[in-house]
Order: C-alpha cells, then structure tokens, then sequence
C-alpha cells in the first residue's frame, strides 16, 4: 500500500460515491419533509457542487493508479459490514471500496458527463422551460441515478454492488414514471418496473451461486479480489439440483455465466428484454441523456467486465453474448430506421450500439468493448441532449412526419446534431471510429468459424444505424418548412447554460477517439503502446488491448465499415434531405412489414398475450373474485359483521329490559369489579 493511499487517497475515495448521495438526500428531506421552496440557484448549487467534487477527486485519484507506485487498487474500508459463519465457511463483507483501473475511468466518464448534463438543466430551469417544482425533482432524482451508478463502480464486493444496482433501478424507474399523472408514463415505469426486477433476480442469483460454490470449497468471499484469486475451485462443479434423470447437472460456472448476462441484457435493452427503453418517452430530457449514456444502460456491461475473468470459464455464456448482442444490433437497427418518434430512434440507436458492445466482449475483446462503451457514452449524452433542444423547442413535439426546415433557424443546434449523428456510426476521426474498427479486427482475428457472419452482420447493422440516424437529421433540420406552423413562433439556438453543456460534450465527441487511438496507427509514426486506454485497462481486466491485425487485411476492413456507414448516411439524404417524409407507402405488404420491424418483431405483444393476459385474467378470478369479494368481502366483512350485529343486539336486549332490579344488579357488579381491581 502506498504512503498517499494510507494517508489520503484512501479515506477520498468514497466521497466520490458519498457526495451525490448526500445532495439526494438533502433534495429528499427538502421536498418530502420540509417541503421547503428554495431558489433556483441553491437548488443546483447543492446538486453541482457534490458532483464537481466528485468528479475533482476522480481526476485526482488517476494520478496515484498511472504514478511510479501505482499497479495496485486504492481501497477505502468504513468497516465491518455483514458477516456470519462458523469456521472455514465463516466470511465478512466489509463497506469497502475500490478504485482500479477499470473504476476509475468510469468514474470519470460518468462524472465529466453528468455534469454537461447538469449545466443543461441549469439552463432549462434559468429559462423558463422547467418549473422549479419539476427541476428540484429532476436534481434529486438525477443525484440519487449518478449517486448508485458511482456506488456500484466503486463496489469492492457483490453486496456493495447489488446494493448500487437497486438504487440505479429505482432511479430509472422513477424517471420513467415522471410524469405520473400521464396513463402512458404510468405504464411505462411499471414496466421498467418487471424488467429490472428480471435482472435483479438474475444477479442474485449469480451471487448466491458464486458464494455457495466458494463456500462449499473452503472459501467464502464475496469481494471481487476475493472471487478472482479463488473462482478456479469453481471449475468442475455442477449442480445436481438441476440434473434430469439422476444425471450430473450443469456446471455451476456456466449457469453462473448465463445469469450474469441475463441480469446485463434488462439494464442494457437487449432483445428481448429491450422495450422498456423505447416505450419510456416521457423521461425528462437530461435524465435521458444520462440513462442512454453513462448509467443506466452501462451499468449491466460493467458488470460483465467486472466479472470478465469469469466469463472466460463460461463459453456458452460467452456465445450467448455474441448471439444476442448480433441479434440485437441488426434488429434494433432496422427498428429505428423504421421509427416516426424521435425519441424511440434515439432508444433504438442505443440498444444497437450496446449489442455491438455485446458482440466485443462475447468473442473476448473486453478493453476493446470498454473503449467503445466509453466512447459511446459521450456521443449519446450529446446526441440525445442536442435533439433534445429541438423538442423542448417545439414544444414536446417528437413525431418526425411533423418536422422539417429547422437547419436555417436552428444553424448551432444542428450542427451539434449531425457531428452526434456522424460520431454515432463511426465516421472518422470522431470518437466511435477508432472503438468500432478495433472491434471489427478483433471478430476478424478470432478463431470462430462465423467470423465471416458475424463481420458482415455487424458491418450491416451499422450501415442500417447510419441511415437511420441520417434520416432522423434530414427528417429534423431539412425538407419542407413547418416549425413555425407547429408552434407559432421562431425557434432559436439555445445560450448560456445549454449551450455550454452541449459544447463540452461536443468536445468530448471529437476528441474521445483520440484517446485511444489503435497500435495500428502508432506503427507508422514509431510511437508504441498508443492505445493508453486499452493498456491502463489492463491491470483490471484481461485481453489484449489492440488486435494483432494491419496492413492490407485491417485496411480492408476498415474501407467495408466505413463504406456501410457512407452508404447508408448517403442513402437517407437521397431519400429525405429535401423531400422530408414520403409518407405512408399504399402497398399493405410494405406497411405491414414496416410495422414489424418498427416494434422489433411484436416481441412486447407477444409477452402481453402469453403471460400478462393470462396472469391477469387468474388474478381477477382468483385474487378479486374468490378472495377479495367472495371471502373478504362476504365471509370476513359482512359474516363477521353480522355476527357481531346479533351478539351485541341478543346481549343488550336481555339487558336494556325494563326492570330496575336488572340495573341495580349490573351496577353491583360493575362496582365489585372496579374494587377488588384498586385492592388488588
């Protein structure tokens, strides 16, 4: 341990989880308790301060990981936490957290972007568009989601872990639900609701199987440096409980692996887990910039890097990702080339993204997914804030066939938007390029024998993403002129605090990519180990940093992804840019096969006839009918209250009576009573 992490560096660290948690607390108390009005600048002081703290110590505590006495975690401990057992299988987890490698450039990700997207929330409220009410919500709700997504960063144990993993599905839902008083909001955060509960269940079960399998070996632990030195015992162990026919069951690495990525794929909206999503339109604009970024949807792919040493004894799992990952990508593409809802593009464009993030870390390439979830998050928080200037612009407006000719009042915004665009599919040098063509040689080097698949599976998705998102551009900021129809007024620029939040991350778009550049392209200037992000990681999870491909073959591959996505942003401007939406096609074929690509093969619809319905019609039968109005109601209620009616009348008859003798005796007693109550 180092002298500044005994001293310092190690009582800093969970003040950049704890201080978030301390402004959510205090925003709670103010609402819920106080119900205090404070003024708009002390409610962003509070949430801003703690954030711009957190994010101080963050850059502060790189310094000591990249310094000469680095190579090893600051670990901050509070103290004991939970702990039982008797003997060898006894075990403690301790409040303890942990910055390496890994933490700490996610922590300064999620940092650096929830502030951008603080500084545009200070600007909706300084102008008007969010009242004070709204945006102290908005500050509490997005502290307690930056808060759990630090926590969960930090954890040094699974405990820890699970504890920030709720917190982040409370957040979510309770901005998915936001606008409560809204039918569809309502339902939109029940079903965020049922979807985080599936990955809650799913990492639980992961955990209780990693502690029961180690505990059976001797060796209890529920720390992640604690699980990667013994995870090895691990190997060979199956679980009978789940054998068919007295057979051996499945072994316990394996299952493990599969609820792991189960408990990824709800909070990364993956197919077929991805609805929850796209049905929530009615989230605020920065909570959504922040959700599609850099917490919520990330938190499940940290999980598996996290745990990446693991899921190198999981193959199937491994391959699970590969196939829902490649799933996810094409379908989610062709799903938002196909949306009239500029948010539901938005939502798509994200689980297509993050199921080629999937397809990076199921073939074993996990510095190369972290570099692209990175970079990722930037370009989005960007993207979603940018658009997110034109609804708030047109007054809520987010259906696409009504849009059009924004470029000429709109010069900044939408320049902002077509870089976010560009940046999202890889156009180089903006920051998803380097990511993306580091995956691609990746799949190219692998041994896998549908590598060749895969490539062109993944090349397709972007191209189909690129038009996609083109078309949502030409769709919003060029064809036919009707802003100032749709709400009456110019609609300009934002400035002050929008537009400066908006240009950090702007910044952050272009020079993200940078930051890693590939060992391809260190080669021909003699610079080694250019991929600094890739090595640094190295210390946290396992892989190579850059693949071991150049020349000819990774000029190729590059040239067919940059193609696709040429391709497919030229084919949205011949299409859009000045015709704007086409409208309906007249063919029923065409419509229809629009449809289903637009709701992701009717996979929601599907659940709501197999399992809901059904669920719902048994609680009505059993739950209302039998027990609540049958025994309830009839039986408890009104059998219980006529019985009671008629003691009390058959008793008080025989009382109220008439005869004085009758009340002289009960006055007698009544007295005796109270007497030897005072004597004894």
């Amino acid at each position: 341990m180092s002298e500044w992490e005994s001293s310092v560096g190690g009582s800093l660290v969970r003040w950049i989880a704890i201080l978030p948690f301390v402004a959510a607390m205090v925003h709670g108390l103010l609402i819920g308790l106080v119900r205090a009005r404070l003024p708009e600048r002390s409610v962003w002081a509070i949430s801003l301060s703690a954030l711009v703290t957190s994010f101080g110590l963050s850059a502060l505590m790189i310094f000591e990981l990249v310094g000469p006495a680095g190579g090893h975690p600051i670990l901050d401990t509070l103290g004991p936490w939970i702990g039982g057992g008797v003997g060898p299988r006894s075990f403690s987890a301790e409040l303890t957290f942990q910055l390496d490698p890994l933490s700490v450039v996610f922590c300064l990700a999620v940092t650096s972007i929830a502030i951008a997207v603080y500084l545009y929330t200070i600007g909706l409220l300084r102008s008007g568009q969010a009242d004070r009410e709204s945006g102290h919500r908005i500050f509490a709700m997005l502290d307690l989601l930056v808060g759990s997504t630090l926590v969960l960063i930090l954890a040094d144990n699974l405990l820890l872990f699970f504890l920030g993993w709720t917190g982040v599905g409370i957040a979510s839902q309770l901005f998915s639900a936001f606008a409560f008083e809204d039918r569809e909001a309502s339902r939109a955060g029940a079903v965020t609701f049922v979807v985080g509960r599936i990955g809650d269940l799913g990492l639980l079960a992961g955990i209780l199987l990693i502690f029961d399998g180690l505990s059976r070996a001797g060796a209890p632990t529920l720390s992640f440096r604690g699980i990667e030195g013994a995870f090895r015992l691990l190997e060979g162990q199956h679980l009978d409980w789940l054998g068919w026919g007295g057979g051996s069951g499945p072994l316990l690495l394996e299952v493990v692996g599969f609820a792991l990525v189960l408990a990824a794929l709800t909070k990364c909206a993956q197919f077929p887990l991805h609805f929850w999503l796209s049905n929530a339109r009615a989230i605020p604009v920065p909570a959504n910039a922040l959700m599609q970024s850099s917490t919520t949807v990330v938190v499940g792919i940290y999980l598996l890097l996290r745990l990446s040493f693991l899921l190198g004894s999981a193959p199937n799992a491994m391959m699970l990702l590969v196939v829902v990952g490649a799933t996810t990508a094409l379908l989610a593409s062709l799903a938002a080339a196909t949306q009239n809802d500029l948010m539901r593009v938005l939502a798509f464009s994200t689980s297509s993204l993050l199921g080629m993030v999937l397809i990076t870390l199921g073939i074993g390439a996990f510095p190369a997914a972290a570099y692209l979830l990175l970079t990722h998050a930037y370009v989005k928080a960007e993207l979603v804030l940018a658009f997110g200037i034109v609804i708030v612009g047109l007054k809520g407006e987010t259906d696409l066939r009504r849009m059009g000719g924004l470029a000429e009042e709109m010069r900044w915004t939408h320049v902002m938007v077509a870089l976010g665009c560009l940046a999202l599919v890889g156009v180089p040098p903006l920051a998803d390029f380097f990511p993306l063509e580091e995956s691609i040689a990746f799949i190219g080097i692998s041994e896998r024998n549908d590598r060749s698949l895969l490539i062109a599976l993944f090349v397709a998705s972007l191209g189909i993403l690129a038009f996609a998102m083109a078309r949502a551009y030409f769709l919003v900021f060029w064809g036919s002129i009707r802003p100032r129809r749709l709400v009456g007024v110019p609609i300009r620029d934002p400035i002050g605090w929008r537009q400066h939040g908006l240009t950090i991350l702007a910044v952050a778009t272009v020079a993200a990519g940078l930051l890693t550049p590939s060992q391809f392209w260190g080669d021909p200037w003699d610079v080694s180990q250019m991929d600094s992000v890739g090595h640094f990681l190295m210390g946290s999870i396992p892989g190579q940093p850059d693949p071991l491909l150049s020349g000819g073959p990774r000029w190729r591959l590059i040239s067919i992804f940059v193609a696709s996505a040429a391709l497919g942003v030229g084919l949205a401007a011949w299409r859009h840019a000045r015709r704007g939406h086409p409208g309906e096609s007249e063919r029923a074929f065409v419509r229809y096969s629009g449809n289903v690509l637009r709701e992701m093969l009717y996979v929601e619809r599907v659940y709501d006839f197999v399992l809901i319905r059904p669920i719902r019609g048994l609680s009505r039968w059993a739950l209302v009918g039998m027990i609540e109005t049958r025994l309830i109601d009839r039986v408890v209620v009104s059998g219980g209250a006529s019985l009671v009616r008629r003691a009390v009348w058959s008793g008080l008859r025989r009382l109220q009576n008439g005869r004085l003798q009758s009340y002289a005796l009960l006055g007698l007693l009544t007295a005796l009573v109270v007497i030897y109550w005072m004597v004894s």
